[in-house]
């Protein structure tokens, strides 16, 4: 695999580039050996290492618009004012070897990374620098290396659920950094032990209150919060659902976060924030525009908005789930027929706009609670009505239409795609629940109007350059 491997020994000299993420001045270019060998150095390369999360070929754009243009959220307004050719496969999915998802380099090129780091912080105690310290740096790198392996194995393998034992191929797990290692496929199953292991590990070693200091926005940066967030949705997309349940619970237990309401979602202003204090957010990747890996030029706020190229737009079938009362119908923009997203409208900040991009929120937490609940996980004075009911009240104008909620999984999941659309969860949530994808309000090739849950196209093929730089790769069937 050496195309991840190379990058491997210029990761961390090249890596601190994000200079509107951190507040102090980053580390711009320095050696291996010289960042490697004080705190000072580790410390700044695992800030770094958030910063290719921002990559368009992750979340600065790909990995959202994938995933929402896949399924009946999206549409691309073919033939329209706003078809500027982008995004033509994603809507058709056409995929192959050499026209898949690029998210594989920047994935490993963290894991590579953050591996680096956590390999030489024994030792590195002084004065000043406690063992807390260490293990707060440790437990970022272990957030930013299971993120990873998750969206890699989410993105490249069939669903969890894709063989009793999720025994069928993910992704390499990689834990030591190795410029000679061909690494193969490790099972779905051994992939999400690993991220668990992570994820738990990080959560027992981080301090309760740490906080990545010198950044713009906190929220931007691992938290004994975020790892609790993204433990359950690891453990509700592997169906162990009283631990998705029990996480979640942590998370909303917590305190720091507050639902946002009616108010705050109109004109998408809570999406809109810089670096937010309060509200849902529990982890973002913050937009920048100095970031070294230029997600902007074609970013999210370009590509979903009537100003920019306007490509990935929204669909009447998701438009039509929302009643007219429901607040998130108007986190739409609407321009002469064509809907998009307003939650990537930008922060005014440059030209082309910024936009963060959420991960993990509050209300997703109650959702991943409600449905675990449905699947059988019990939580003290909590039950899956009153957990929809939670979220659905701070939508609606009118509280009497809380009685429209129902109790069932099915229910749950159809609160689930009105309320993270566009967040680039409906495709995985097919996914796991054994759904298949239809729309209705589509215009192109026909072969894509619909996809059977187990097809080949759940899983993107691996990109050829990985097959022929490891012959212990296995392309995905189908491919």
């Amino acid at each position: 695999m050496k195309k991840y491997i190379v990058i491997t020994f210029v990761a961390l000299a090249t890596f601190c580039g994000c200079q509107d993420f951190l507040v102090e001045d980053p580390i711009l270019s320095q050696s291996n050996e010289l960042t490697l060998s004080s705190y000072e150095g580790l410390n700044q390369a695992t800030a770094g290492a958030y910063s290719p999360l921002a990559a368009y070929n992750w979340y600065g754009a790909d990995f959202v618009l994938r995933y929402e243009l896949n399924t009946m959220n999206g549409k691309k307004y073919i033939g329209s004012d706003f078809d500027s050719g982008r995004c033509n496969d994603l809507y058709n999915m056409i995929y192959n070897a050499s026209n898949t998802s690029g998210l594989w380099s920047y994935a490993y090129y963290v894991i590579s990374a953050v591996n680096n780091v956590m390999d030489n912080l024994e030792g590195k105690e002084t004065p000043d620098v406690t063992v807390q310290d260490l293990n707060n740096l440790k437990a970022e790198c272990l957030f930013l290396r299971a993120l990873a392996h998750f969206d890699l194995v989410r993105t490249y393998a069939q669903p969890y659920c894709f063989t009793a034992d999720a025994s069928h191929p993910g992704v390499p797990v990689v834990l030591k950094t190795d410029s000679q290692a061909v690494p193969a496929r490790n099972t779905v199953a051994e992939v999400y032990a690993q991220v668990i292991a992570d994820l738990t590990e990080a959560e027992s070693i981080i301090g309760p209150g740490y906080v990545r200091s010198g950044v713009a926005d906190s929220k931007a940066v691992a938290s004994v919060e975020a790892i609790q967030a993204l433990l359950s949705r690891v453990y509700l997309y592997s169906q162990q659902w009283q631990n998705a349940a029990d996480y979640a619970t942590k998370v909303i237990d917590s305190g720091k976060f507050e639902m946002w309401t009616v108010e705050d979602l109109t004109d998408a202003a809570c999406y809109a924030e810089d670096a937010p204090a309060g509200g849902e957010v529990i982890f973002e990747i913050y937009g920048s525009k100095s970031n070294s890996y230029d997600p902007y030029r074609e970013g999210l706020s370009p590509m979903c908005g009537p100003n920019g190229y306007g490509d990935a737009g929204a669909s009447a079938d998701l438009m039509d789930l929302y009643a007219e009362d429901d607040v998130r119908g108007t986190l739409f923009q609407e321009k002469d027929g064509v809907y998009w997203t307003a939650k990537y409208v930008g922060k005014g900040q440059a030209t082309p706009d910024l936009t963060n991009t959420i991960v993990l929120r509050l209300s997703e937490m109650y959702l991943n609670r409600a449905e675990a609940m449905a699947n059988g996980a019990s939580v003290p004075g909590c039950n899956v009505l009153t957990d929809l009911q939670t979220v659905y009240l701070n939508r609606v104008y009118d509280p009497a239409n809380a009685a429209k909620i129902g109790n069932t999984v099915e229910d749950v999941w159809a609160e689930r795609q009105k309320e993270l659309a566009w967040e680039a969860h409906y495709w995985f949530d097919l996914g796991r629940t054994k759904r298949s994808m239809s729309r209705t309000d589509f215009v192109g090739a026909d072969a894509a109007k619909s996809l059977p849950w187990g097809d080949n196209k759940w899983a993107m093929p691996i990109p050829l350059r990985e097959l022929q730089v490891n012959p212990n790769l296995v392309q995905n069937a189908g491919y």
